[in-house]
């Protein structure tokens, strides 16, 4: 629906961290490009922010005014609707009413009794306790049986509705005011909470607000809450409101504070009004300065005078008033939004907000690309860290191209990696640009801007092995750089390669084989050794090159 959903002055960012933790596993790629994402806010940006209303509230600006400002040419009256009804869960097997005091119990048939106080289970069978009944129990072969008392259950046809006159209804053990409706779907029931709406509104304030706040920001959000429910009734449907972010978060009697109650209270029964009916008072976490125009975020609900872009000075104490860097991988973005890998460039709305982003030959509006990506708010730029390398893995000695482009960002470091968390500053770049480096050892590279940790690029270097057969009972080879260990010599047989010798490398880098030469393939390899990677070179021995070694 658009909403923020509870709590967003409060809520950390889930999805967004999930893509840069993905993104982790994929750093030592030969190639890599980083999405660098810094932004302001929190939420859709549309109408009331909340941290801006507490920073009014701290100036002096009544709820009134606070209401009047993000709801631009609204006035306030009074609700036309006294009740609503909450979809408290989705269908689930069973649940749990109960009351301290007496229930009230009706169903379809019109018929209604009483339980006593206590908690009672109620399943899709609809049944009920209502008391004990005697049976006789016995066998065919003894018409004579014993008399027991078992508990006599009462079958109700949906809806079932629970009341409690002398205190709240509980449902798996949360109280709430008014009345429950539960109804049988399939093998599951679902329970409607049917309350007043200014108690209905007692149970969402602190939900979305922190209640320590300032009365004035706290009135705004009971109003604003209040209207907006009534203006997303679904009167088609056998409940008006979830209760969760689907609609606003309602926690029930369990949710109430004396000063969101006393909110409540002061500000009883009033809602925005436009032109004579009920606003759709959208509101968000936190502007970073500027609420958002409702037709750039969602161009399809039209032209809505009340949900302009205005300025919103006061909310900078908010924790999402400045947000980022955020670093995420751009194949895995791709990905996320079902999009072609390409440069990415953002669309600015007139209120400074991105309204797309064009991904190569896509677009992609601004306020999709916020809510696949997990993004705070659609007050956002992009910067982009790119590395390349010409080639994963070089012969020692030789040297490697590496393409850089970094945009966005300002100037960018090349780092090559010197030891434990060390890095040394090869080039800076701002743009793109090509550095040609010659890796002595395994090394990583990568590209920072910053704070913020681009990607990494490993280039893996093989030692040079060089091969000398000086007679025909002996090979002889060096490798550099000198490295300690040994080689391998494998022949080619008609089934595979088969290990002829293992000679130690002395301290020159020197080694020789002693073996009998035959026509044939040779292979010599060296293993991995943690600072150089495999390296393996071949030699093909001809009846030619055997009589000049006798």
């Amino acid at each position: 629906m658009g909403y923020p959903g509870p709590s967003l002055v409060r809520r950390g960012w889930v999805t967004a961290a999930a893509l840069i933790c993905a993104s982790c596993a994929a750093a030592h790629a030969s190639a890599a490009t980083k999405l660098v994402v810094t932004g302001r806010g929190w939420g859709h940006g549309v109408g009331m922010s909340q941290w801006g209303a507490y920073g009014y509230a701290r100036h002096g600006w009544s709820y009134e005014r606070i209401l009047a400002h993000y709801y631009t040419g609204t006035t306030l009256g009074d609700a036309p609707i006294e009740k609503v009804r909450v979809l408290l869960a989705d269908p689930q097997p069973a649940g749990t009413v109960g009351c301290a005091g007496a229930i009230r119990v009706g169903d379809a048939t019109g018929q209604g009794f009483l339980l006593p106080p206590g908690n009672y289970a109620i399943g899709p069978k609809l049944q009920l306790p209502v008391g004990h009944k005697r049976m006789r129990v016995g066998t065919a072969h003894h018409r004579r049986g014993r008399f027991v008392t078992v508990p006599a259950k009462r079958k109700l046809r949906s809806p079932v509705v629970f009341d409690c006159p002398s205190a709240p209804l509980t449902w798996d053990g949360s109280a709430y005011h008014g009345t429950l409706v539960v109804r049988h779907t399939g093998k599951r029931v679902s329970v409607v909470n049917t309350v007043s709406i200014d108690e209905y509104v007692r149970g969402v304030v602190a939900s979305e607000m922190p209640y320590r706040w300032s009365i004035a920001a706290l009135a705004a959000q009971a109003v604003a809450s209040r209207s907006y429910a009534l203006a997303t009734l679904k009167p088609e449907k056998n409940f008006d409101l979830y209760a969760d972010t689907r609609s606003q978060v309602y926690g029930g009697v369990a949710a109430e504070t004396p000063r969101t109650n006393l909110a409540v209270e002061k500000t009883a029964r009033k809602v925005v009004l436009w032109n004579g009916h009920v606003a759709t008072t959208f509101f968000f976490s936190t502007s970073g300065g500027r609420t958002a125009d409702v037709r750039e975020v969602w161009p399809r609900a039209g032209n809505v005078p009340y949900l302009r872009s205005v300025s919103d000075p006061y909310d900078a104490r908010s924790p999402h008033h400045l947000w980022g860097p955020i670093t995420l991988d751009a194949n895995r973005v791709a990905h996320a939004l079902h999009v072609p890998v390409g440069n990415m460039r953002v669309v600015h709305s007139a209120s400074v907000r991105v309204s797309a982003v064009q991904i190569g030959s896509r677009r992609v509006d601004g306020d999709t690309f916020r809510q696949d990506l997990g993004l705070a708010s659609t007050w956002f730029d992009l910067g982009e860290l790119s590395l390349a390398g010409s080639r994963p893995q070089v012969t020692y000695g030789d040297k490697v191209a590496l393409a850089l482009r970094a945009e966005g960002l300002g100037r960018a470091k090349l780092q090559r990696r010197i030891g434990a968390g060390a890095w040394k500053t090869l080039a800076t770049v701002n743009g793109s640009d090509r550095v040609t480096v010659q890796p002595r050892a395994d090394t990583l590279y990568r590209l920072s801007a910053g704070t913020v940790t681009g990607p990494v690029v490993a280039v893996g270097v093989a030692p040079t092995v060089t091969l000398d057969p000086v007679a025909v009972r002996e090979l002889t080879g060096d490798v550099e750089p000198v490295s300690r260990g040994s080689v391998t010599v494998s022949r080619r047989t008609a089934g595979g390669w088969k290990v002829v010798a293992h000679p130690q490398i002395d301290p020159h880098g020197h080694f020789s084989a002693p073996l009998q030469l035959r026509r044939g393939a040779y292979r010599v390899e060296i293993a991995s050794d943690g600072r150089y990677a495999a390296a393996s070179k071949g030699l093909t021995v001809t009846a030619r090159l055997l009589a000049s070694l006798r």
